[in-house]
C-alpha cells in the first residue's frame, strides 16, 4: 500500500478530499504545525481573514470552543487547506496535483480554493459569513442532525415522510454511503426519526456534532440572505475538475461550479455519488485532508478505493512515506 499511495500522489492519479460540518477535533493542527510552516502559514491567512484566533483554536482548542459554528466551520475549513499545503511541502517537487477535487458540504469551499477556482480569502470570509447566519438561524429554531446506518436510504427519506407535523421538519440531508444516511431539521423531528430508526434490528443511528440543521429547509433563510454574496464571489476556471454537491459529478464548468454553490445549502449532498464518479474516473487512492477521517470512513466504503487520512493518528509522513 505504502509504495502505491506514494506513486499515486507523485503520479496525480488520486483524488484529494475536504471534510464538513463536525469534523472539527482538538489539537485538529498541531502536528501539521509542527511539521510544516506552509501549514502554519495557512492557519495565519485564514485568522487574520475572519478575526477569529485560528492558530490557537487549531493546535489548542477544547471541544467547547470549537463547538460553535461560529468557530469550527473556518477552522475546519483552514485546517483541510493546511493539511493540503502541508502535503504539497511533504512532496515538493514531485507533488503533482490531484486528478480531481471535492469537498463535503461545507468542504466545498476548500475544495475551490485548491482547485484555483476561489481566493482564499473570500472563500474563509464566505465560510466565516455563512456560519454566523447558520448560527443565528439555529438559535431561532433548534435543529439537529443524525447519521443514521445499516440501512438504505430509501427507507430513512420514508421515515422522515412520515414524521408527525408537530415534531417539525426532517428530511435527508447527505446521501453518503450505500446505507449512510444524514438526517437534517428541527430537533424534535430528527429525534423522532432517529427513535424510529433504531427500532430496527442492525441500524445505528448517532447525533452529530454539526450544530446546525444543514441542508434542510431550516436553512433557507440562511440560503436566501448568503445569496447574493454567492453570485458576487469571483469564480475562475479550476485547475483541476471539482466534485458537485448537488450532482456528485465532477466538472471544471464555472457556470455549474456556481449554481452549485447557490443551491449547495437547499439540496442534499450527494456524496456517495462523488465516490462512485471518483471509481468511474479509475481513480483508487483518496486523501481525507480532514481532521478525524471522516471522508476516509465513507471511501472505505466502496472496495475499489484506498483511502488514506492524512490528519489523523499518524503523522503525514507516515501516511504517504517517501520512497
Amino acid at each position: 500500500m505504502t509504495t502505491t499511495v506514494y506513486e499515486a500522489v507523485a503520479s496525480g492519479g488520486y483524488a484529494l478530499l475536504f471534510p464538513g460540518a463536525g469534523a472539527q477535533l482538538p489539537s485538529m493542527a498541531r502536528r501539521l504545525c509542527r511539521s510544516f510552516e506552509s501549514a502554519a502559514d495557512v492557519l495565519e491567512r485564514a485568522e487574520k481573514v475572519t478575526g477569529l484566533d485560528l492558530v490557537r483554536l487549531c493546535q489548542e482548542g477544547t471541544p467547547a470552543e470549537l463547538a460553535t459554528a461560529e468557530v469550527s466551520h473556518p477552522a475546519i475549513v483552514a485546517t483541510g487547506l493546511a493539511a493540503a499545503a502541508a502535503l504539497r511541502e511533504h512532496l515538493g517537487a514531485r507533488w503533482t496535483p490531484p486528478a480531481l477535487v471535492g469537498g463535503h458540504s461545507l468542504g466545498h469551499f476548500a475544495a475551490l480554493v485548491e482547485a484555483g477556482a476561489v481566493d482564499f480569502d473570500d472563500a474563509l470570509r464566505l465560510v466565516a459569513r455563512r456560519a454566523r447566519l447558520m448560527s443565528e438561524q439555529t438559535r431561532l429554531r433548534p435543529a439537529l442532525m443524525a447519521s443514521v446506518g445499516g440501512v438504505q436510504p430509501k427507507r430513512v427519506v420514508g421515515w422522515c415522510a412520515d414524521c408527525p407535523p408537530e415534531h417539525g421538519v426532517v428530511v435527508a440531508a447527505c446521501f453518503n454511503g450505500p446505507e449512510q444516511t444524514v438526517v437534517s431539521g428541527d430537533a424534535a423531528a430528527v429525534r423522532w426519526v432517529s427513535a424510529r430508526a433504531g427500532e430496527e434490528p442492525d441500524v445505528r443511528v448517532r447525533e452529530l456534532t454539526a450544530g446546525v440543521a444543514s441542508h434542510s429547509p431550516l436553512m433557507d433563510p440562511v440560503q436566501r440572505e448568503l445569496r447574493p454574496d454567492l453570485a458576487a464571489v469571483a469564480l475562475a476556471s479550476p485547475t483541476v475538475p471539482v466534485l458537485l454537491n448537488s450532482t456528485g459529478l465532477a466538472t471544471r464548468d464555472t457556470g455549474a461550479l456556481r449554481t452549485d454553490l447557490l443551491e449547495q445549502l437547499a439540496v442534499p449532498v450527494r456524496w456517495n455519488d462523488a465516490l462512485r464518479t471518483v471509481v468511474a474516473a479509475g481513480l483508487t487512492v483518496v486523501l481525507d485532508t480532514g481532521p478525524g477521517q471522516v471522508l476516509a470512513r465513507a471511501a472505505a466504503l466502496h472496495p475499489e478505493l484506498d483511502p488514506v487520512a492524512l490528519n489523523f493518528m499518524r503523522p503525514l509522513e507516515k501516511a504517504v512515506p517517501l520512497p
